[in-house]
């Protein structure tokens, strides 16, 4: 089995091929799954600005595989700032060289309840979607996609958005939406999740009645952000019933430090859970 994830260095979307070394002992999605190790195999750039369907391919974020149509969903971490919120699917033919080529099939917008795109985060911020991960739901053969909301807070402004986790179905349209717990509300104040730190990594799990969601960053009150110092901060892992689309659990995870000291120390630094 292999295993697929995309990054947005400055020119380039890379496709990243890994292969597990050890067999699954069940399918995706199955309880007592092992994986002895992985192996790098190469990886796949798409050139800056690479257009396809009328968008720039870029911040390829999420991505799962559809086993019975044999294509990927990948969405895309555009705040429909350059095109409207939206994901893709494509073909990745493997060999055991690595990644021969990645063929785009189709352009999906991420639609509203309303059956509307999302605004811009140029002009509607606290409306507009951020989004990150996105899975394949094979027995309902809809797609769930979470997105990490928005919290802007100074002296000329506050706008709100709450992180959510949406199904949708394959022509982008909205089925249904998760409800948040509280401390997953956006507030004004130091309290709930940080900006851009929210959920960044969703999986199913126990046959897809399950859906695990991590936060990327501490909440406000689970401790400071991540430095190259060891913190006391914890960062939380999330399970959602798929028939109620409501939390049921929550787990903690110790949030390591940052390995290396950034170069100049003012530059960005962060550790935290990715999809």
């Amino acid at each position: 089995m292999s295993f697929y994830s995309f990054s947005l260095p400055k020119r380039f979307a890379t496709l990243v091929l890994l292969t597990f070394l050890t067999p699954f002992r069940h399918g995706f999605g199955q309880e007592n799954v092992q994986i002895g190790s992985l192996r790098f195999m190469g990886e796949y750039d798409l050139p800056h600005q690479f257009g396809f369907n009328e968008t720039i391919v870029g911040g390829l974020s999420g991505i799962d595989y559809d086993k019975v149509n044999d294509h990927y969903y990948l969405i895309c971490d555009d705040r429909s700032g350059i095109n409207d919120a939206r994901f893709y699917t494509a073909r990745i033919h493997v060999s055991s060289k690595g990644i021969d080529s990645v063929q785009f099939l189709s352009t999906t917008k991420l639609l509203q309840r309303d059956g509307t795109p999302y605004p811009s985060s140029k002009t509607t911020v606290s409306l507009t979607a951020d989004p990150e991960a996105m899975r394949f739901d094979p027995l309902t053969k809809q797609l769930v996609w979470a997105s990490e909301g928005e919290r802007i807070v100074s002296e000329k402004k506050v706008a709100l958005a709450n992180p959510s986790l949406t199904m949708v179905n394959q022509d982008g349209s909205f089925s249904s939406s998760f409800t948040m717990p509280k401390n997953l509300i956006m507030q004004a104040t130091e309290h709930g999740p940080r900006q851009n730190g929210t959920l960044e990594g969703i999986t199913f799990e126990n046959n897809y009645t399950s859906l695990l969601a991590a936060l990327e960053e501490p909440l406000y009150e689970d401790g400071v952000r991540a430095d190259v110092t060891e913190t006391n901060s914890w960062v939380r892992f999330y399970r959602f019933n798929m028939r109620t689309k409501r939390n049921v659990a929550q787990y903690a995870y110790r949030l390591e430090r940052i390995a290396f000291k950034s170069q100049p120390s003012s530059a960005f630094k962060v550790n935290g859970i990715s999809d």
